[in-house]
């Protein structure tokens, strides 16, 4: 966010004297010499007068004389520190009658800088209400820091407050909202990844996937060299049953970062799990997830990821067996099969679990550590219930022990 600093040189201008009446050229006059408490009697005085009420350069002169009062209990040693606590709202309600009022924009370069200098000021007051979670006075605050901006000529300057409003509106589930000031930014052609995965996954949970799709395919358009735009597309395409077209977005994002020894092995995971999840492409999907191994071996998300995918295929094996009739002749010896192969899927599912495991305790950063614990919660889950499988009985104990213990924490 752009820093606006109010100062008296942005009310520099002049005006007839005999066209103003003794109390608005006073308040001026006052306001210029820095003398912020006589100016502030004298134009709130103006503002209440029937023959100066109506006229749009006493707004201006209020919105101005305000602005510096904010400007002033702002300072490393404010002169006026509790003159107007409220200067921001009386600043803009006033710039606000001000350009109702001036319907030949005199004042409109005035009252412009004054709605920046405001919102400026709106939006870090909302920035600290979220800071704090109180959400629904960082969303009011954001909403009129917005509308400063975009009644300043700056409507650029909004995308920050839009951002706090969206990201309020998310910490309180209102998706009306979320929707409202996420398409908004993206309309203004936002870079923030987060805008268009929170969007795009709303429309997925609401079944509208043509809408999902839009998303995504903004943001390609908007961040061409986002490798994350592409795999959002993939996503996209991959539930829609397109595997082709899923693809292809998945190899131009491998291909984008391809020379980053520190972002390719973490998109080779992420396209192994589209692959596995989203189109059942299990060989594919194994094979990008050891490549990510290959570069990188000591890692969480790839060995879990493959582990993963193992253990899901011998719940899969596990299922069909137990639907197997046994008292069906032509399919006799079919659930020994399959249970056989379940059991040889947790057995590989096993050594990437352990891996995966192993790398989330032998860190240490604590911190680092406390953030991966569900992370760890998940493969000790898996881990227990395929050690279970393989008859790996004390094993399987220990792991759910672990379970137990890090749920109580």
């Amino acid at each position: 966010m752009k820093k606006f600093v109010m100062t008296a040189a942005l009310a520099a201008f002049t005006l007839a004297a005999s066209a103003q009446s003794l109390n608005v050229s006073s308040a001026f006059q006052d306001m210029r010499k820095g003398y912020l408490n006589k100016a502030k009697a004298e134009i709130d005085a103006a503002c209440l007068h029937e023959s100066t009420k109506d006229d749009a350069k006493t707004w201006c002169y209020k919105a101005l004389i305000y602005s510096q009062i904010g400007g002033d209990a702002q300072a490393k040693k404010p002169k006026y520190k509790n003159l107007a606590p409220d200067w921001a709202e009386q600043a803009y309600t006033a710039a606000l009658e001000c350009k109702r009022l001036d319907t030949k924009q005199e004042f409109a370069q005035q009252v412009n800088e004054v709605f920046s200098f405001v919102g400026n000021e709106y939006y870090k007051q909302a920035s600290n209400f979220y800071t704090e979670k109180n959400y629904t006075e960082a969303q009011a605050l954001a909403e009129k820091s917005i509308t400063c901006f975009n009644n300043s000529g700056k409507s650029q300057f909004a995308q920050d407050a839009m951002y706090i409003a969206g990201l309020s509106s998310v910490a309180t589930h209102d998706t009306v909202n979320v929707k409202k000031y996420f398409n908004q930014m993206i309309r203004k052609r936002t870079d923030i990844n987060y805008v268009y995965v929170t969007l795009f996954g709303i429309y997925i949970a609401e079944k509208d996937n043509a809408q999902a799709m839009k998303i995504a395919n903004s943001y390609e358009k908007n961040c061409k060299t986002d490798y994350r735009a592409y795999l959002l597309s993939a996503t996209g395409y991959l539930l829609d049953k397109n595997i082709e077209k899923g693809k292809e977005k998945i190899n131009l994002a491998l291909e984008m970062t391809k020379d980053s020894v520190n972002v390719y092995p973490e998109v080779l995971v992420q396209a192994g799990t589209l692959l596995d999840e989203s189109a059942g492409e299990y060989e594919a999907a194994e094979a990008k997830y050891n490549e990510s191994l290959t570069l990188k071996p000591n890692q969480f998300a790839a060995n879990f990821g493959l582990g993963k995918m193992l253990y899901n295929r011998a719940v899969d094996k596990t299922n069909a067996a137990n639907a197997v009739d046994p008292f069906d002749e032509e399919k006799a010896g079919l659930y020994d099969k399959l249970n056989e192969e379940a059991k040889g899927f947790y057995g590989q599912a096993i050594t990437y679990l352990e891996k995966a495991v192993a790398f989330i305790d032998g860190l240490t950063d604590e911190g680092a550590k406390a953030s991966q614990r569900p992370n760890l919660v998940n493969a000790l889950i898996a881990l227990g219930n395929a050690y279970a499988r393989v008859d790996k009985l004390n094993e399987s104990n220990a792991a759910k022990a672990r379970v137990e213990q890090l749920m109580k924490q």
